[in-house]
């Protein structure tokens, strides 16, 4: 018998584990921060420390966190970016929610809010992955929203980076089967992944992926330090933050104060520097506020799942919206796709993974 022993770079190769997704696209910076490698490692080896992933013990060489990672997908895959198109659309509308508390407490419109208490009330889904806080809105933290408190604690954005994905483990221990997941573009995508390779069950368990606008997220410790030394702001007495025509404000006890976007660029998280994605195309709903009046948003409706989740919405009666008719949709989303379109000629390319 001939025995055949493969070099050590032949092994690396073949082996798809941590050290893999560590030596393609952690150490190289392109790591969204988003969760999912921690979430769906079966040996639970991985952990995100300062947004970083760590490996904390002996990694089986399963290949999991490979496998949903968005930015080493795109490595290999080297997809080819769009710049004129906001992803796949099947119906668009405008508006906010019609319910009072909601719409004073939310960030613009009060949609995604409105549409998970609307689903949890009527038991449409046990539980949604959200983005919460602890102390303030620059320190957000993944939540699994078990109750209608817990939903609403969760309005309102946040633009600092967030491993919400990591609560995935949380739907599968508690046993939770209709489950929505709101995110960011990085979020969803990668989610979507995970449901490729039905990974924790999020096939069966995540019904609803429902996505939010974003250009561009940033690191906590960085944000803040501008917040609170170059505007003098407390972070724990703000309310509200929020980001539009070139500018974030920040509402707090004193009032709104603004700062330029391009005044925070030192504070932007590296691996967003990557990203193309502007309107969660990877989403079932994706909503934002761009293109409508400050208290509104604009609603991409992408699957039937969330035609679904969206029309039960509105047979509940508890959203005021209108329905763009397909002959306007080129005018009422100019304003989405001007914004996706710089984002998508600015982005920084992933180089292909060398083999």
């Amino acid at each position: 018998m001939v025995k055949i022993e493969m070099s050590d770079t032949e092994v690396k190769k073949r082996r798809s584990n941590f050290a893999l997704l560590n030596r393609t696209v952690i150490k190289p910076g392109y790591c969204t921060s988003c969760g999912g490698c921690e979430a769906v490692c079966p040996v639970y080896v991985i952990s995100i420390e300062q947004l970083v992933p760590k490996l904390k013990g002996g990694c089986i060489s399963c290949g999991a966190c490979v496998d949903v990672c968005l930015r080493y997908k795109q490595r290999v895959e080297q997809p080819a970016i769009e710049e004129e198109s906001l992803g796949t659309i099947i119906e668009l509308y405008r508006g906010k929610s019609k319910l009072a508390d909601v719409k004073e407490n939310s960030q613009n419109g009060g949609i995604v809010t409105t549409l998970l208490l609307t689903a949890m009330k009527k038991q449409k889904i046990d539980g949604a992955l959200v983005t919460s806080h602890v102390t303030d809105l620059l320190g957000p933290t993944p939540m699994l929203a078990l109750n209608e408190l817990d939903i609403r604690k969760a309005s309102r954005s946040k633009y600092t980076l967030n491993p919400v994905l990591t609560k995935l483990t949380s739907i599968k221990l508690s046993l939770k089967e209709k489950v929505a997941c709101v995110g960011l573009p990085c979020h969803t995508e990668t989610l979507s992944n995970a449901i490729e390779m039905k990974n924790l069950g999020a096939d069966f368990r995540v019904k609803y992926k429902i996505g939010l606008f974003c250009m561009s997220s940033y690191n906590p410790s960085a944000f803040r330090s501008i917040i609170t030394q170059n505007l003098g702001l407390s972070a724990e007495s703000l309310n509200k933050t929020d980001c539009a025509r070139g500018k974030f404000f920040f509402v707090g006890p004193d009032g709104t104060t603004d700062i330029k976007i391009k005044e925070c660029a030192e504070a932007k998280a590296e691996g967003c520097k990557y990203c193309s994605d502007f309107s969660a195309e990877f989403a079932d709903i994706a909503v934002g506020n761009i293109g409508v009046a400050d208290d509104s948003n604009i609603i991409l409706i992408r699957t039937e799942a969330g035609k679904e989740l969206f029309d039960f919405a509105l047979n509940e009666n508890v959203l005021d919206v209108e329905k763009v008719p397909k002959e306007k949709w080129e005018e009422a989303l100019a304003a989405a796709k001007k914004l996706s379109t710089t984002k998508k000629k600015h982005v920084k390319p992933l180089p292909p993974i060398e083999s």
